[in-house]
């Protein structure tokens, strides 16, 4: 099967839209005077110095066989290429996803034999993502394409999680944000224990620096082969990236080898900036960040650190390889138990040293003061404590209660007044509180012979060795031990075992769709997309048959609301149930068909409404699909996810977020001899010269997202400085009840559904006005509704923007921006856009992983 690209197809946001597709999602092909031109199968001299780019380029384009021949021509020039069309990125994606179809059921036999099915379900799923309604999430549209049956699960996961050190960095190298909880009960591993390090690389090799790297010769003569010696040769691959922390971790484990010395070769990793053609040609970081990263270990060991706080540190290193480049901002999930003794520990221990013995309001005043405040330690992550009914009752509990002065009571109160006091004080929201008692918790089948035995973690690239199992299977009967094991991955949107697991998920915009119906149609495409996935083979095999579980998603939540019910946010926090479900019952066809001719509270309540029915459409597709490919039903189905980057594809509202700003500049760093910025500034762009970043020139290009375009919504906006804490509290409960678990409007004031609890959770940073929110307020907020919501980041919204010289997004009035875009020239310059844009809501969620240092897929 291959699959034409959409004949018609959504035109991307022009500036921002544009920007983040090129830099994250489109693949440069050869251009189609080229394609025509070309043999399927080329000949390509290994000496060519344009062989880097036309490798990319040939396999960007798909189709063709390359063989490398020393004997053949130089091409003398580089491919020609040119960004494929948002079309052709829908028919690359439909294609990779249905063909998993193909894939062999229990029987041996494809679990959809019929072509014509498969090749169905892969137009229909192309013109939905060509439409806008159907977005998938950035790992499938970049990912995505003919090849995605050969490859693993991972790189098509967004979410996930893992109980060793190994598993986590073997998924942080495939793109996943990782989360992992640090309770002391999981840390088995005291990394005092750990032997020696001493890293190596060939004096070939062309990152090897002879001032800073010992060779593999001097080392082979220093330390030889004895009995006390163990050599580790990396493979250049991610794997053999995985398999050298793994064998440092289960030697650590077993704590007979603290005299030993490990060397590890790096020498077969391929060098700093070859291209990895399994993620489109990008380049790989060479092995010299990985090297340090065990550097850094190595000075662990003997620190007199407490083990969960070593693992911390040590998952910070290795996370920093992946990081290099920027490309991910905060890829970690960190979590620990408030019962723990050392959770108050835990709080602080992502604050700057220069906060130490200063009182929370000494901490405002210097950051206040400073135009650059202390940076934090740990930055790979967001850390929260996970709490649950029993410490909410504790920090409830009045002077003179029996409990009180329980000692388990006094350090319920400290984990939550310091926890509140470091996330106002120190101005970063961290650590947020997670109530895990109230995620969807589903122990179905972790009794199975896989996890006893340790058999739960490897997959057909990945082999874990025999001493791992034994360390696996003695975490899974802690796991199975604890009253509740889960937790939810960096960005907060779907619960996954502690044990370690995997999600993949998707956005459906319906703002996209003409019909109610075809919104419908959308959440379910996007079900059986998500649960296609699931078919393939992965480092989790054994978790993801426990669990089918997948994360339908919405976005662009505000534009729809107001296209299909004319309402905006402070009517969808202020719904009429009751007389909405009065109206149903007086005349539910008229309603129905007439909605918009009923008062806004009334509309407000038949938007939850059809919220809820598009999440038991979720359900409904699930199970049924579930009996079709012979698979288990999923275990969660519904989340929302931040979608900070898929969403600025089309100028939407991110996720569950209100708009950031309705009108800004954003600002674009460029090198001031860069020609673009004299003809930015001709074109009447606004240009500024930087004193703080000598030698940088920074544009500013005017942006306003689709909502802020709406017909007669002007008025009607809020921005997310502007809600109230109670009412973004309300709407999140909202969309909790309706969304993840598909409540009706009947069963909302019954408090009581049909339907077994099906959802993930809502990633949702809520925005609070520091100036207007005291800490007493702030603290009586947690205190109020934190217990109410499974999971909410609390982040101050930035108010003072003359400290800093320049922000990438600079908040103007529409007079000024309609003055700025009228003197803007017209032009067909492609606006550039610099990484710093593409972050997701909060800062919480990376949007383009560089496979860096890694083998082909």
């Amino acid at each position: 099967m291959t699959l034409a690209p959409a004949p018609e197809f959504r035109p991307l946001h022009p500036g921002m839209g544009v920007a983040v597709a090129e830099r994250t999602y489109l693949r440069r092909v050869l251009t189609d005077e080229a394609l025509a031109l070309l043999d399927r199968e080329i000949a390509l001299n290994p000496a060519d110095p344009d062989l880097k780019p036309w490798l990319v380029a040939l396999n960007n384009s798909g189709g063709f066989t390359v063989r490398l021949d020393s004997k053949a021509a130089m091409r003398g020039f580089a491919p020609p290429t040119r960004w494929e069309s948002w079309g052709e990125l829908a028919a690359r994606v439909a294609e990779g996803n249905a063909s998993l179809l193909a894939l062999p059921g229990p029987d041996g036999q494809p679990r959809e034999p019929d072509a014509d099915v498969r090749e169905a379900e892969a137009s229909g799923l192309r013109d939905l993502i060509a439409k806008g309604a159907v977005l998938m999430s950035g790992r499938h549209l970049q990912q995505g394409d003919a090849a995605q049956i050969t490859r693993p699960q991972e790189v098509f996961t967004n979410c996930s999680t893992a109980a060793t050190s190994f598993a986590l960095f073997y998924l942080l190298l495939n793109g996943s944000g990782v989360g992992r909880c640090y309770d002391d009960d999981l840390m088995l591993t005291n990394w005092d224990n750990m032997p020696t390090i001493r890293v190596v690389l060939d004096d070939a090799h062309p990152d090897f620096d002879h001032s800073q790297h010992s060779s593999v010769r001097d080392a082979r003569h220093l330390y030889g082969k004895g009995g006390n010696v163990t050599w580790f040769t990396v493979p250049d691959s991610r794997e053999g990236w995985a398999e050298a922390v793994e064998m440092l971790e289960i030697m650590t484990y077993q704590k007979v080898f603290s005299d030993r010395l490990l060397v590890i070769d790096f020498s077969q990793v391929r060098g700093r900036g070859e291209p990895i053609m399994g993620m489109q040609g990008r380049p790989s970081s060479g092995p010299v960040p990985l090297m340090n990263a065990f550097e850094k270990i190595a000075k662990i060991k003997g620190a007199g650190l407490a083990p969960w706080r070593q693992t911390l540190y040590i998952d910070h290193y290795l996370a920093e390889p992946v990081l290099v480049g920027g490309a991910r901002r905060a890829a970690r999930m960190s979590t620990k138990h408030w019962s723990d003794l050392d959770a108050v520990e835990f709080i602080e221990v992502k604050r700057p040293i220069e906060y130490d013995g200063l009182s929370m309001e000494e901490v405002v005043a210097l950051r206040q003061q400073s135009a650059f405040p202390p940076m934090a330690f740990l930055w790979s992550s967001n850390n929260s404590v996970t709490v649950d009914a029993d410490f909410w009752r504790r920090v409830a509990l009045e002077p003179g209660h029996p409990e009180y002065n329980a000692q388990l009571s006094r350090h319920a109160r400290a984990v939550f007044r310091r926890g509140a006091e470091c996330a106002y004080g120190d101005g970063t929201g961290e650590p947020g509180f997670i109530n895990e008692d109230l995620l969807v918790k589903n122990d179905a089948g972790l009794d199975a012979p896989a996890f006893r035995r340790g058999d739960f973690v490897g997959s057909e690239r990945y082999q874990v060795q025999d001493d791992t199992r034994m360390y696996l299977a003695r975490l899974a009967r802690i796991v199975a031990s604890k009253s509740n094991g889960y937790i939810v991955n960096p960005c907060g949107e779907i619960v996954l075992s502690v044990l370690g697991a995997f999600c993949v998920i998707a956005d459906v915009a319906p703002f996209h769709c003409d019909t109610l119906e075809e919104a419908d149609a959308s959440v379910r495409a996007a079900v059986r997309a998500l649960m296609r996935v699931n078919l393939m083979d992965s480092l989790y095999s054994a978790e993801v048959q426990r669990t089918n579980r997948i994360g339908v998603g919405l976005t662009g939540v505000h534009e729809f609301a107001w296209k299909f019910f004319r309402v905006a946010f402070r009517d969808l926090v202020a719904p009429d149930f009751a007389g909405y479900h009065r109206a149903k019952a007086e005349d539910a066809e008229h309603v129905e068909e007439a909605i918009l001719e009923y008062p806004p509270a009334i509309r407000a309540a038949a938007f939850w409404d059809t919220l809820g029915a598009l999440s038991r459409a979720v359900h409904d597709e699930a199970t049924g699909y579930a009996g079709k490919l012979g698979v288990g039903v999923p275990h969660t189905m519904t989340t929302i996810k931040p979608s900070g980057s898929v969403s600025k594809l089309f100028g939407l509202t991110e996720g569950w977020h209100l708009p950031s700003m309705l009108h800004y500049l954003r600002w674009v760093q460029y090198r001031h001899d860069d020609p673009l910025v004299a003809e930015y500034a001709a074109l009447g762009y606004p240009v500024r010269t930087l004193e703080t970043y000598k030698g940088h020139t920074i544009v500013g290009f005017p942006t306003s997202p689709t909502i802020a375009e709406l017909d007669g919504i002007e008025s009607e906006l809020v921005t997310a400085g502007e809600a109230s804490m109670e009412d973004q509290f309300a709407w999140l409960r909202l969309g909790e009840r309706f969304w993840l678990e598909g409540f009706d409007t009947v069963e909302h004031l019954a408090g009581a559904k049909a339907l077994p609890a099906y959802g993930n959770q809502i990633s949702y940073t809520l925005k609070y006005r520091p100036a207007e929110t005291d800490f007493a307020t702030f603290e009586a907020m947690l205190r109020a509704h934190q217990p109410g919501v499974r999971a909410c980041s609390v982040m101050p919204q930035s108010e003072d923007l003359t400290a800093y010289e320049y922000l990438p997004e600079q908040p103007v009035s529409k007079a000024e921006f309609e003055g700025i875009a009228r003197a803007i020239q017209r032009s067909t310059m492609s606006e550039d856009i610099g990484r710093e844009h593409l972050d997701c809501a909060g800062g919480a969620c990376p949007i383009e992983f560089r496979d860096e240092g890694k083998q082909a897929a």
